[in-house]
């Protein structure tokens, strides 16, 4: 029997899944009926194995035929990280989290209609947000589950994603609109430096805006598979030392400090610029709004057989239970976050930087996030 941590892990053999998928197919009202729906449907038997599936999955899922399925559950047919436990889908520990694999099973233990909501990371990095539904069908004497999905993800991003973005803009326009205001008021000031001092703030506030519109307009283009990369050679201690003085005038950066390893290489990098600056910043901000006052933040980079490695790290530890969820689309830990930081370095690292994204926690050495890229791409 094999190990389960969750859902039980036995399935059919493919002939017997093959047999079941032809005895449906050859009811043509019923397959021109199931073909005709622009819904996502599968029909899964008891071990939550497929045995049908309509053309509208195959379509928008790039899947070129029906048999490249059968025998797969919902998260192996999406390459779910979880699934690559021995007994397949549903079988691992985090599993128990899953809105899919509940649902089928209250559908399958209860004869409950379910609908539910999951997320499901693949192996190859991909992130797929779903509305699910799962109820009781019976076919000639025997049950099975009618296995709807919907992908809600995108809708969802974009809805976050503008929140976010007008709640940040308006905060640093009303910020640099209260500045202007002071300096053209003469009596604010006792002297020169005072105002040369707001002036420098004022400066720094309005690059925070550039910053902040750069920032949405590219993670529009990558998630719409929209951006381009521009190459340039540069030495990395300067474009760190750039990539931190950006940081620096951050708000989540008030009383904390960025450090640049004195240990770190410098070396020539042939890469885009300004997406590796995305990148990078965006580690030093999910660094700093988790460090507290007084923290210190480390920023290195090294290079290793022809692979550049920029770390960032912070004394903080990720909770166990949030670990497997980071590089997920909209998943925060902050009240008010997006959940977008840690998605847009995978994306942006893995996608168009042609390189690797990841991270690792522990009391010792707090939370360090990591890309892994070539110096040529």
């Amino acid at each position: 029997m094999l190990h389960t941590n969750f859902a039980p892990a036995e399935r059919d053999d493919n002939d017997s899944i093959l047999e079941i998928y032809r005895l449906i197919a050859s009811e043509p009202i019923f397959r021109a009926l199931m073909d005709k729906l622009e819904q996502n449907l599968l029909i899964l038997n008891d071990k939550r194995q497929t045995v049908f599936v309509n053309n509208a999955v195959l379509k928008n899922y790039s899947i070129a035929r029906p048999e490249d399925i059968l025998g797969l559950r919902p998260g192996e047919i999406f390459k779910c990280v979880n699934s690559t436990e021995a007994g397949g889908c549903g079988t691992a520990l985090f599993c128990k989290e899953c809105g899919a694999v509940n649902a089928i099973l209250a559908t399958q233990l209860k004869g409950d209609d379910r609908i539910d909501e999951c997320v499901i990371t693949s192996v190859d990095g991909e992130t797929y947000e779903l509305q699910i539904s799962s109820r009781p069908f019976e076919f000639k004497g025997v049950s099975y589950t009618l296995f709807s999905l919907c992908d809600i993800g995108q809708k969802k991003r974009m809805k976050v994603l503008e929140q976010i973005f007008f709640h940040d803009i308006l905060n640093i326009a009303g910020g640099i609109h209260s500045m202007l205001r002071l300096i053209t008021d003469e009596s604010m000031f006792d002297d020169d430096d005072q105002k040369d001092k707001l002036n420098r703030l004022l400066v720094a506030t309005s690059e925070q805006l550039i910053n902040e519109l750069s920032a949405h307009k590219t993670l529009k283009a990558a998630e719409m598979h929209e951006l381009l990369v521009s190459k340039t050679t540069f030495m990395t201690t300067d474009f760190l030392s750039s990539v931190i003085s950006m940081a620096e005038n951050l708000k989540s950066a008030y009383g904390k400090i960025i450090y640049l390893d004195a240990s770190s290489d410098n070396f020539e990098l042939e890469t885009d610029e300004t997406l590796l600056s995305r990148v990078l910043l965006n580690m030093l901000t999910n660094a700093l709004e988790a460090s507290e006052t007084g923290d210190k933040v480390t920023v290195s980079a090294k290079l290793t057989d022809g692979i550049a490695v920029f770390s960032v790290q912070n004394r903080q530890v990720i909770p166990h239970e949030h670990r497997h969820q980071i590089f997920r689309k909209s998943f925060t830990t902050k009240k008010h976050g997006s959940g977008l930081g840690t998605h847009s370095i995978k994306l942006l690292t893995e996608r168009y930087l042609k390189g690797r994204a990841d991270f690792t926690t522990d009391e010792k050495s707090g939370t360090v996030f990591r890309i892994h890229i070539t110096t040529r791409i």
